[in-house]
């Protein structure tokens, strides 16, 4: 007699007994923590792209105006060149009155120069800043020239143009032409010489 169990119904050793399926709530959980690390992942990509567009867009903004600044400053040294071509240079005049009103008229002519440098975008770069203080330091040295051949064309003492010193002992004068475009060059030198 045979007891009910027949070989076939016998566990063979090549068979292994099925897999325990993980039960579903913990399943859900490792959906959830991997699908929360995705979605950051997801997240911080997005944010890290969009952040490098705005640094890249920040670069080609300062670069366009940094284009269009240097542009228009050379505009402007050019302008200033042709009004000081119509003027009398100061060292034609006569006598000291009238070379202190050549002088003051020179200055006059910087006036629009030194506005347009000012509207320039870029306030923040301190080379700009620097070179339009040197534009001033030179305006206020000549100002002071002038002021001191009306002294002399009053019988005071002769008059001397001083050129202002900078930073480090260097000339006004050599920085305005070192770090401004060559088209300001020929400006610089001619309102470095007032009493010629």
């Amino acid at each position: 007699m045979t007891s009910g169990v027949t070989d076939d119904d016998a566990p063979t050793s090549a068979e292994t007994p099925p897999a325990k399926a993980a039960p579903p709530s913990k399943r859900r959980r490792y959906f959830a923590i991997f699908g929360g690390a995705a979605a950051l992942l997801v997240v911080a990509v997005c944010v890290g792209g969009i952040a490098l567009i705005n640094a890249v867009d920040g670069v080609v903004d300062r670069a366009e105006d940094n284009e269009r600044g240097v542009a228009r400053t050379d505009s402007a040294c050019l302008e200033l060149e042709r009004r000081l071509n119509r003027l009398t240079p100061p060292g034609a005049a006569a006598d000291a009155r009238a070379r202190a009103t050549a002088v003051r008229n020179e200055n006059a002519a910087v006036r629009p120069f030194l506005t347009e440098l000012d509207q320039l975008p870029g306030d923040r770069d301190e080379h700009r800043r620097d070179w339009i203080e040197a534009w001033r330091q030179l305006v206020d040295a000549r100002t002071a020239y002038a002021d001191a051949l009306d002294r002399q064309a009053g019988g005071g003492e002769p008059a001397f143009f001083v050129a202002p010193q900078g930073q480090r002992g260097k000339p006004v004068v050599e920085r305005l032409v070192d770090a401004g475009p060559d088209s300001c060059d020929g400006s610089v030198r001619r309102l470095a010489g007032p009493d010629l």
